[in-house]
């Protein structure tokens, strides 16, 4: 009788365990296999590699808030927060897409967080430094097509909700500041999550003069 009580002692664990799963592209669509994942609750670390599909897998987990960070050589690193685990829940976060890092290359993406289940679209959100209210953000699309627009709050702040999964531009006006007008599609989003981008910094106009040919060549430090 006492072994058949440990032994369902240790089987109950088991039962309630919660288990975590996803999938890691590049931006060509390529599996990235062989990632290092490592999954945080507070302490408590949980260590995996992505399969030759991409695919990462955590099993066994207690119910809680996880922290998720992705070390790929050759790619930025990326933390998807805020991963909240019920008991037994078999959880699947959306594909990601990583970034290749190099040197000064695009804008850097700062964190990644879940949005609430059953959201099927993506969020692209941002600041601007110094933090200015009213700044004209548009975002574009395919073609360079200018596809939506809004402003930036008191702190600086943006947010761009309900957006398809890829690859966007953003262009920055606002009077007295050079324009920062979109060269590429440097911002990523995937569905599912929400894609947040360290600040974009915002140059006042020399003399009262805002023509982008007279702007002083900026002096570039990559780390």
């Amino acid at each position: 009788m006492r072994i058949a009580l440990i032994a369902a002692s240790l089987l109950i664990p088991l039962s309630n365990a919660a288990s975590l799963t996803g999938s890691l592209v590049d931006v060509t669509g390529a599996y990235v296999s062989k990632a290092a994942v490592e999954l945080d609750s507070g302490g408590q670390k949980y260590q995996t590699q992505t399969d030759d599909a991409g695919v990462y897998r955590f099993a066994n987990l207690p119910d809680g808030e996880y922290t998720l960070t992705i070390r790929v050589p050759g790619f930025i690193n990326l933390t998807i927060e805020a991963i909240g685990l019920l008991e037994a829940e078999q959880k699947r976060i959306p594909e990601v897409t990583l970034l290749i890092g190099i040197g000064c290359g695009g804008p850097y993406r700062d964190s990644v967080r879940l949005l609430p289940p059953g959201d099927s679209f993506g969020r692209l959100s941002g600041i601007v430094t110094p933090p200015l209210a009213d700044v004209e953000v548009t975002l574009v699309c395919r073609t360079f097509t200018p596809c939506r627009s809004t402003k930036t709050d008191p702190r600086g702040h943006f947010s761009f909700d309900m957006i398809s999964s890829g690859a966007y531009g953003l262009n920055f006006h606002r009077e007295g500041f050079y324009p920062e007008i979109a060269t590429g599609y440097s911002y990523w989003v995937n569905d599912g999550l929400e894609s947040a981008y360290r600040p974009m910094g915002l140059e006042r106009c020399r003399n009262g003069n805002c023509d982008p040919k007279l702007r002083p060549k900026p002096v570039r430090i990559c780390e």
